[in-house]
C-alpha cells in the first residue's frame, strides 16, 4: 500500500482497533441489555453530528484576528476550501481527531460514571466519524447513486462554493436547521 495512503488512513486503523478492544472488554465486565448498548451508540453517533457541526462552524471557520491564528485555520480547514479536490487535505489527522475523542471520553465518563458507558458511547462517536469522512469523500470524489447521499452532497458543495456562511453539517443538515444556518438546497444554483 501507499507509504501516503496508509498515513491519512491511520486514524480508521486506529479507531477501529481501539474501538474493538474497548467494546470488547466492555461487553466481558458488566451485562448490559442490548437495547441499552444501542441506545448509548445512538447517542454518541448523535453527539458526533453535534460535534462535527460545532469543530465546522465555531473553529474551522473562526476569523482569526492574528496572522498565526489565520494560518492555523487556513492549516487545518480553509485550505480544504481553497483546493477542495485534494486528497492530503480530506481526512482527519491522528493529530487532530486524538484531543477530541479524549476529550470526549473524559467527560462521557465523568457524566455517566462508567466506563462501559462512556465504551458504547465512544463507539456510536466512531461510527458517526466514520460517517462523516465516508459522505465527505463522496462530496468530493464521488457520483453517489442514492438520493440521500447525492443531496448531502450537493448540500456540502452548496458550502463550499455558495453559501460558506451555512451548510456546516456534512452528514446530516439536522443542526444547520436547529441553529439557524440551514438553507434549502431548492434556493441555490445546482452544484456538482
Amino acid at each position: 500500500m501507499n507509504p501516503k495512503v496508509w498515513k491519512q488512513l491511520t486514524p480508521f486503523y486506529f479507531y477501529i482497533l481501539l474501538t474493538l478492544v474497548l467494546g470488547g472488554a466492555a461487553l466481558m465486565s458488566e451485562t448490559r441489555s442490548l437495547i441499552s448498548i444501542l441506545l448509548l451508540c445512538f447517542t454518541g453517533a448523535l453527539t458526533w453530528g453535534l460535534i462535527e457541526y460545532g469543530l465546522h462552524r465555531l473553529v474551522f471557520h473562526f476569523e482569526a484576528k492574528s496572522e498565526k491564528g489565520r494560518e492555523f485555520v487556513y492549516g487545518m480547514h480553509l485550505s480544504h476550501h481553497a483546493d477542495p479536490k485534494n486528497m492530503d487535505d480530506l481526512f482527519a489527522s491522528l493529530r487532530l481527531s486524538l484531543p477530541l475523542a479524549l476529550g470526549y471520553c473524559l467527560l462521557t465518563w465523568l457524566v455517566t460514571g462508567s466506563w462501559q458507558a462512556m465504551v458504547y458511547l465512544f463507539i456510536g462517536l466512531t461510527a458517526g466519524y466514520f460517517y462523516y469522512e465516508f459522505m465527505h469523500y463522496q462530496a468530493h470524489h464521488r457520483s453517489p447513486r442514492l438520493r440521500l447521499f447525492r443531496y448531502l452532497k450537493k448540500y456540502h458543495l452548496l458550502h463550499h462554493h455558495q453559501t460558506s456562511a451555512l451548510h456546516f453539517g456534512v452528514t446530516s443538515p439536522v443542526f444547520d436547521y436547529l441553529f439557524g444556518t440551514f438553507q434549502s438546497t431548492d434556493q441555490n444554483q445546482t452544484v456538482r
